[in-house]
């Protein structure tokens, strides 16, 4: 078969380039990206598919797990941690294998054949995530999308708003926007992003969902009503 293409995720350059180093060495694999940056990281998974992902689950603003609950396909993945108290969770999102650092090639290799045989026998899975975890201080919190109505910035926090009630996450509205479904929510304003889903009507550059009528921002107006021209 092909190589296998993979992508490589940690926050700490340096462990970064010990998995660079180990793909290198490894030749039925082919690493096309690396990202320091979770988000950006999130972003190019959603546009350029790959088989395996090697992923580090500690990671600040959009750790691993939640990551990998929000991507549109999910590839076979391989966790990379210093916190061997995530086993487990890596297991819940089918984690194939979960390195604890530091590791050594012979380990690296030893998942890096785990894929190789998985995916000889049948294909990474194509799932789409239906929720999300939100950080919210002390908790995780879990969220359906379906019931997710708007988010609104706010300095240096997003407000999610639900059809019940309202979470708190210290992020950007551009990192939320990179951690959600494309074709089910749009940014309309600077500081808001809506799900298509929830739009009751949209009048005079207004979009109302339920109670709340959010202005539409003129930067983001074209690219809103082509969204909604293709809806109708």
């Amino acid at each position: 078969m092909s190589r296998i293409r993979c992508v490589a995720v940690d926050d700490e350059p340096r462990a970064l380039q010990v998995v660079q180093r180990h793909a290198e060495r490894t030749p039925f694999l082919e690493l096309v990206a690396s990202f320091t940056d979770p988000v950006e990281a999130l972003t190019y998974l959603n546009k350029h598919p790959v088989d395996v992902l090697f992923m580090d689950i500690h990671i600040p603003d959009l750790d691993g797990l939640s990551l990998v609950r929000q991507l549109q396909r999910v590839p076979l993945l391989v966790f990379t941690t210093a916190h061997s108290e995530y086993a487990v969770e890596s297991y819940e999102v089918e984690a194939i294998d979960y390195l604890l650092k530091p590791f050594d090639y012979a380990r690296f290799l030893q998942a890096a054949t785990k894929a190789q045989m998985r995916l000889k026998t049948e294909p990474p899975a194509s799932l789409s995530a239906d929720f999300l975890f939100l950080n919210t201080g002390t908790q995780k919190q879990r969220v359906m999308l379906e019931a997710l109505c708007y988010l609104e910035g706010e300095g240096n926090y997003v407000k999610y708003t639900t059809q019940s009630t309202s979470y708190l996450v210290r992020t950007s509205i551009k990192q939320a926007l990179a951690g959600l479904p494309a074709d089910q929510f749009i940014q309309v304003h600077r500081s808001f992003i809506v799900a298509l889903r929830h739009i009751d009507k949209i009048e005079d550059h207004y979009v109302f969902i339920g109670k709340k009528h959010i202005s539409i921002g003129a930067t983001y107006r074209s690219a809103f009503y082509e969204t909604i021209e293709r809806l109708g």
